[in-house]
């Protein structure tokens, strides 16, 4: 259903018993959506939980964007979806992108979360397109990492993302585990291709935005949450130093490697991952 949250309207799909642990999801992309994560995770998880899906402002099934958007606004978004829910407190999922936002929220607004789940999370825009890249070069013969210093910009982003969109439909490749290469991803079929070009428009302007060259690895250190890392074999989003900090970092951390899967464990392996969140948040 559509909720009036601030000056818009945010698709907000929730699932399980309302008295229920509540728990948020906060997808990735920039611009994925939670559609494909609710298919595969709605149920499983909402036998646990309040588990409560939402498309950031401008994305998929919200209302399109009228203006700029940045990464304090989805956090924005977020503590007013939880007061008009009537939440005192709830444990995040963040996926991808999505990561990098949840942790930016728990660290600028512990009051709020209770605990943490990071799957295959992009923190730091530079490491995460890097190692999107490097495992793209072996299917692209004769292509190279695009060189960058300093923080994450829209044209690092650009130039990055046109070489990994060289890929075409071999991109699942780099992001699976090999028994799980032929994955689909629901909303790629299921939703009109309005929806869609609302989540370009959405990651247009995100990338545009100061808040995504911001260093969000510092807050890494200040989470008073206990906090999952989950890192499937095959990711090629999460980088080997972002683990680092996180196990060396993290007070209340615990880092699970999910052998044989990829980026989209919450697809490749629902049960496993639904399993992994139960235990963790319960």
């Amino acid at each position: 259903m559509l909720m009036e949250i601030r000056d818009t309207r945010l698709y907000v799909d929730q699932r399980g018993a309302a008295d229920a642990p509540p728990v948020l999801f906060i997808h990735g992309g920039p611009g994925a959506g939670s559609y494909d994560f609710m298919t595969f995770q709605g149920e499983r998880l909402g036998r646990s939980f309040h588990l409560i899906g939402v498309d950031q402002r401008g994305v998929q099934q919200s209302d399109p964007l009228t203006g700029a958007v940045n990464e304090l606004d989805l956090i924005a978004d977020y503590e007013a979806l939880r007061e008009k829910l009537g939440i005192a407190q709830w444990s995040v999922i963040g996926h991808s992108y999505g990561g990098r936002i949840a942790l930016r929220y728990a660290a600028t607004h512990p009051q709020a979360i209770t605990k943490i789940v990071f799957e295959n999370p992009g923190w730091d825009m530079v490491l995460a397109t890097e190692t999107l890249v490097r495992a793209a070069l072996p299917l692209l013969p004769g292509a190279e990492l695009p060189p960058h210093t300093g923080p994450a910009t829209r044209a690092m982003w650009d130039e990055r993302v046109a070489l990994l969109a060289q890929l075409g439909e071999r991109r699942m490749e780099i992001y699976t585990g090999p028994g799980a290469h032929d994955l689909k991803l629901p909303a790629d079929t299921e939703l009109a291709a309005e929806f869609h070009e609302r989540s370009g428009r959405f990651s247009d302007q995100i990338t545009r935005s100061a808040s995504f060259g911001d260093d969000v690895l510092q807050y890494l250190g200040q989470l008073t949450q206990p906090a999952l890392l989950i890192k499937g074999e095959y990711d090629p989003a999460t980088s080997a130093q972002e683990i680092q900090l996180f196990r060396s970092d993290v007070p209340q951390g615990t880092y699970y490697y999910a052998a044989g899967v990829g980026h989209f464990l919450h697809a490749e392996q629902p049960d496993l991952f639904a399993r992994l969140v139960t235990e963790f948040l319960s």
